[in-house]
C-alpha cells in the first residue's frame, strides 16, 4: 500500500486526526508493517500491550478467553488504541482469520511524536477527555436507573 493510502486510513481514525499530514508521514515511516498468516496469533490475553495496530487488509478476530470471537477487526480499524499511550495488558486474544497486513505503532514512537508536537498532544487529550466524559455519563445513567 502506498503511504498516501495509509495516511487516508489514519485520517479516518479519531486517534490520528490530531496529527498533521507531515506528522502522519513521520509516524508511518517509523512504524513497522507485518503480514500475518491465517490463524497466526497477533497477541494473547495478558500480554504486555506496548503497541497498537492498524489493519490494512484481512480479518482479525478478538476473543476474551475462549476461541469464540467476540469481535472482528476489519481493514481500517485500530487495535490497542490505549496501548499507544499507557502501559497495560491485552484484554483479549487477537488471531488473523485470513492473511492480514498490519501496521505496528510502538508506544515509544507515538509518545515521542506527542512530546515533539504538544499541540497534537493537547488536541488528543481533549478528544479522549470528551470520550471519557461520554462514558462516565452513560454509566451515571445506568447507576441512576438502578438506584435503590
Amino acid at each position: 500500500m502506498a503511504i498516501d493510502d495509509d495516511i487516508v486510513l489514519l485520517r479516518r481514525l479519531d486517534f490520528f486526526q490530531v496529527f498533521q499530514t507531515d506528522q502522519l508521514r513521520l509516524i508511518l515511516f517509523a512504524a513497522d508493517s507485518r503480514i500475518l498468516r491465517s490463524n497466526e496469533v497477533l497477541f494473547s490475553k495478558g500480554d504486555t500491550a506496548d503497541e497498537g495496530y492498524l489493519l490494512q487488509s484481512g480479518l482479525i478476530s478478538l476473543s476474551g478467553g475462549s476461541s469464540i470471537p467476540t469481535e472482528f477487526v476489519r481493514p481500517g480499524m485500530l487495535i490497542g488504541e490505549y496501548a499507544l499511550l499507557a502501559e497495560s495488558e491485552r484484554a483479549t486474544n487477537a488471531v488473523a482469520r485470513e492473511t492480514s497486513r498490519i501496521i505496528i505503532f510502538p508506544r515509544k514512537l507515538i509518545l515521542r511524536l506527542l512530546n515533539e508536537y504538544p499541540d497534537a498532544a493537547l488536541a488528543l487529550r481533549q478528544k479522549l477527555a470528551l470520550r471519557a466524559d461520554a462514558f462516565a455519563k452513560a454509566l451515571d445513567r445506568i447507576v441512576a436507573n438502578n438506584a435503590i
